[in-house]
């Protein structure tokens, strides 16, 4: 773990578990994404294209016309610049030379001194605080609110002020940072055209079909200086076409991918967790599962990684509590609970269950394997639990919010990538998420403290605090994070973001 100060704000915490995540790939036999770089180059460099196959293309080249797309934004990210930039699992500075909270509603985003895009053009301050009032005003294009208005929903003004940009939120917001590291910064002409203050310019766009991005200015060594990204259909055909040299990097793979990846030279799977984890709730209203030692005793009975290794084929990792590895505040030295039969059938007789029990277990069709794994694994500790397959999550999900279901097998994606994504929804007594009706004073105790701490690195040390709480309540039986897995030409050092976006710009070729 390591921490770096930001300055001015002298307090935002990077979280560096990189390496660890990178160890724990590298055991399994995928190829991480980082390589030594190539020979320098001259000073006149011929066209070097990086082509991308997606099974979709580009929604728009306006951030504030959309809300929430992976091309889209992997896109953007390389036709504007931002705030401030994921690093791992924490945050860089970029346009900001810090961010702090002034109180619990105020914020102070002071911009670094004589900011110039690639063709010359100076901004500063107040060309920055009017693109996010386009993106905030409820008139904010044709008189319209922009689509992008619900992902900056707590921001009520903001406004400049020399070289600071004064945001004033209308609720307490701590996500305001992981969201601000989301958020593309363009100009705006004086006839309201949208330019791009990042390194790439669209040099053409066959919509349905690609869009080519060139750099401006000279690229680095091994860069590329142009981007191609493909829209192609087929699962099967955008592997192809990386397995035979068509293209560099191949999005969005057929089920058998990194068996195939693996056993072709010149190609390598490159390996992300996604921020959804899998689970098995409880309604815990009710028993057995409103005795703690019951949940306690199930979590004990599953052995997370056989499920991984036999089932997942190991593109998924276990967690220890409903936070991925790539959320912001992860610990890594909180371990999931470990598989202990023998205990898990001391702690059943001590709730009065001597015997086990008998349960119904809900799943979706896609999901039925998994379930059925899970009973395996818990009729060893004398639990019976009836698999009950329902043909999709809307029906499954009306009839637990009826109140007549009593486990089933759920999963929550948190694009925020912040703690209070997952955490809050899903356990607070009030989480809109909440469908197993768990109750826990101290937790909502803990997140609610955790949520008005403004310091950043406080904050992340209360959701520590609350990770370790977690795996000793044993609020759900808790699951593993799946793997997003990419098919990348061996020559290519590229280092993808989760949840799809694709992070090009640090793609280079290592000869």
């Amino acid at each position: 773990m390591r921490r770096e100060i930001w300055g001015g704000l002298g307090r935002v915490v990077i979280i560096g578990i990189l390496a660890s995540v990178t160890a724990w790939l590298a055991m399994r036999g995928f190829v991480p994404a980082y390589g030594a770089p190539d020979a320098p180059i001259g000073d006149r460099v011929a066209r070097r294209e990086l082509v991308v196959v997606v099974p979709e293309d580009v929604l728009t080249l306006d951030p504030a016309r959309f809300n929430r797309h992976a091309i889209t934004e992997s896109v953007h990210h390389l036709l504007y610049r931002r705030l401030l930039s994921r690093e791992g699992v924490g945050f860089t500075l970029d346009l900001a030379q810090s961010i702090e909270p002034v109180d619990e509603r105020t914020w102070r985003i002071q911009v670094k001194p004589g900011l110039e895009t690639p063709e010359g053009q100076r901004y500063g301050a107040r060309e920055i605080a009017q693109w996010l009032e386009r993106l905030i005003s409820p008139a904010g294009i044709d008189g319209f609110p922009s689509v992008a208005r619900s992902r900056l929903s707590a921001i009520a003004s903001v406004r400049a002020e020399g070289d600071t940009v004064w945001v004033k939120l209308s609720r307490p917001w701590p996500q305001i940072v992981a969201q601000l590291a989301r958020e593309p910064i363009a100009l705006l002409s004086p006839e309201g055209e949208v330019k791009p203050t990042g390194p790439f310019r669209v040099e053409r766009w066959d919509r349905g079909n690609r869009i080519i991005l060139s750099r401006v200015g000279p690229a680095g060594q091994g860069e590329p200086t142009h981007i191609r990204i493909e829209v192609v259909a087929s699962a099967e055909e955008r592997l192809r076409r990386v397995l035979s040299g068509s293209a560099h990097i191949g999005v969005g793979l057929p089920p058998d991918a990194l068996w195939r990846l693996q056993r072709t030279a010149g190609v390598k799977a490159v390996a992300v967790p996604q921020s959804r984890v899998h689970f098995v709730e409880f309604d815990v209203s009710r028993p057995p599962f409103n005795d703690a030692r019951v949940r306690l005793a199930l979590n004990m009975a599953v052995d997370r990684r056989r499920l991984v290794e036999a089932l997942m084929e190991r593109e998924a990792v276990a967690v220890a509590t409903l936070l991925s590895p790539v959320t912001y505040g992860f610990d890594p030295d909180v371990h999931p609970i470990p598989y202990d039969p023998d205990g898990a059938q001391q702690l059943l007789a001590e709730a009065g269950y001597p015997r086990g029990f008998e349960f119904e277990l809900d799943t979706i069709p896609g999901k039925r394997r998994v379930a059925e794994a899970i009973g395996e694994m818990l009729a060893e500790v004398g639990v019976t639990a009836f698999v009950r397959v329902w043909s999709d999550w809307p029906s499954l999900r009306e009839a637990i919010q009826r109140e007549n279901r009593q486990a089933w097998l759920g999963e929550w994606g948190n694009s925020s990538m912040d703690p209070a994504g997952a955490l809050w929804p899903k356990l607070h007594s009030r989480g809109e998420a909440n469908y197993g009706k768990y109750r826990d004073r101290t937790l909502d105790a803990m997140l609610e403290r955790a949520e008005g701490t403004l310091d950043p690195v406080e904050r992340l040390e209360a959701y520590r605090e609350i990770q370790r709480y977690l795996t000793e309540s044993a609020a759900m039986l808790y699951g593993y994070a799946q793997y997003d897995i990419y098919a990348v030409d061996a020559t290519l050092q590229w280092t993808p973001w989760p949840e799809g976006l694709l992070n090009l710009a640090t793609a280079k070729w290592t000869r």
